[in-house]
C-alpha cells in the first residue's frame, strides 16, 4: 500500500482537483491521508463529498505545514509515502510509474519532474524519456543550483523505513530545512524527467508575494545548510554559489525589512568574502551568473537594473 498525503489549510478552491487526481490513479492500493489543518472555509465539506473509502481525513487545530506534515509521517500506514500539496495535482499514472521505478531499482527515494502552471489551461512539453540513477550528492548539487524544483518535499515516492527517521522543524522554510539532510543520507536516488506533477502558482501560493518572515527564515536556514554541507564537503563550489545566490535574491526583493535584517547579518560582507570567479565555470544558469556578477560590482547598480527591468516588464 502507498500513502498519498495531502496537507491542507483553507484549500476549498483547489482541493477537489487535487483529490480527483489522486482518487483516479491507475495504482489502486492507496491510503489517501488528508490532514485538514484547522481550515475555516469549506475545505472539510469538499473532502467529505468524496465517497472514496481510501480517504482518511484527520481534522486538527491549525499547526502550520511543517508540524502538519509530521502528523502525516507519524500516522501514515503505507509501505511508501508520497506528498501532494493541496493546490497541486498529479498525472493519473504517477504513483504506478514511480512505484514500478522504485521496485525495479530498489530505491528508497524515487522522483519525477514537475511543471509550473498558472491555471488549468497548460501544455505539457514533449520530452524524450530519461530515467537515471543518481547519488544524493548529485541531487544536492541540483538543489543548490536551483535546477528545477528538486528541493521540494512533494513529488517524491519515499519508502516507509527511510522517511520515519525524519521530522520537519516548526518553521516557515520546511522543505529547505530538511531535504538536503535526507538526500545526503542516500547513496542512490532514481530520477525520471517525465512530468507527472503539476505545481499551481496563484495569488495565494508561496511564490506569489514577498513574505518577510519567510525570507528571514530562508536566509537563516540557508546558512545552516551551508555549514552542514561545508563540514562534509568543504570544497563543494555549489554550496558557496547557493549562499551568493540567496543573498542576491533576497536583496533583489527591495524590501526595507529584509534589507535591514540582511545588513544586520553582514550579508554583503559575507558575499564579498565568498565570491569567486569559479562561478563562471559552474553549471549555474547564465542569467543567474550575470546577476551575481552585477551584485559583486555594485549592489546599487544591481538593484537599479532589477528595478528598471521590473518596471519595464509591468508596462
Amino acid at each position: 500500500m502507498i500513502s498519498v498525503v495531502v496537507n491542507v489549510y483553507n484549500g476549498e478552491k483547489y482541493i477537489k482537483k487535487c483529490l480527483d487526481s489522486i482518487t483516479n490513479q491507475t495504482y489502486k492500493d492507496l491510503e489517501i491521508l488528508v490532514i485538514n489543518d484547522g481550515s475555516t472555509d469549506d475545505t472539510e465539506r469538499v473532502i467529505k463529498s468524496f465517497k472514496d473509502k481510501r480517504i482518511r481525513l484527520i481534522n486538527q487545530k491549525n499547526m502550520g505545514l511543517s508540524l502538519s506534515r509530521n502528523v502525516a509521517i507519524e500516522k501514515f500506514k503505507g509501505d511508501y509515502i508520497f506528498f501532494v500539496d493541496s493546490d497541486d495535482f498529479i498525472e493519473k499514472d504517477t504513483i504506478e510509474y514511480l512505484y514500478n521505478l522504485s521496485i525495479k531499482n530498489n530505491s528508497l527515494l524515487t522522483m519525477c519532474q514537475s511543471l509550473d502552471i498558472f491555471d488549468y489551461n497548460y501544455k505539457v512539453p514533449n520530452i524524450k524519456k530519461e530515467e537515471q540513477i543518481i547519488t544524493g550528492l548529485d541531487l544536492l548539487k541540483k538543489i543548490l543550483l536551483f535546477k528545477g524544483r528538486y528541493g521540494n518535499f512533494w513529488g517524491k515516492l519515499i519508502k516507509r523505513d527511510f522517511i520515519k527517521k525524519y521530522r520537519f522543524e516548526d518553521r516557515r522554510v520546511d522543505d529547505v530545512a530538511i531535504i538536503y539532510k535526507m538526500v545526503l543520507d542516500l547513496d542512490k536516488i532514481v530520477y525520471s524527467n517525465q512530468i507527472k506533477y503539476y505545481y499551481l502558482r496563484h495569488d495565494s501560493s508561496a511564490l506569489a508575494k514577498v513574505n518577510v518572515d519567510y525570507c528571514i527564515d530562508y536566509y537563516k536556514a540557508s546558512l545552516e545548510r551551508y555549514d552542514y554541507i561545508k563540514e562534509r564537503y568543504p570544497k563543494l563550489i555549489e554550496n558557496d554559489i547557493c549562499i551568493l545566490w540567496s543573498i542576491v535574491t533576497l536583496y533583489g526583493h527591495r524590501n526595507n525589512e529584509i534589507n535591514k535584517f540582511l545588513d544586520s547579518q553582514n550579508a554583503k560582507d559575507l558575499f564579498k568574502k565568498m565570491f569567486t570567479l569559479k562561478i563562471i565555470n559552474s553549471n549555474l544558469r547564465n542569467n543567474d551568473k550575470i546577476k551575481i556578477l552585477l551584485f559583486r560590482i555594485s549592489p546599487r547598480l544591481y538593484n537599479f537594473i532589477i528595478s528598471t527591468y521590473l518596471k519595464h516588464k509591468s508596462r
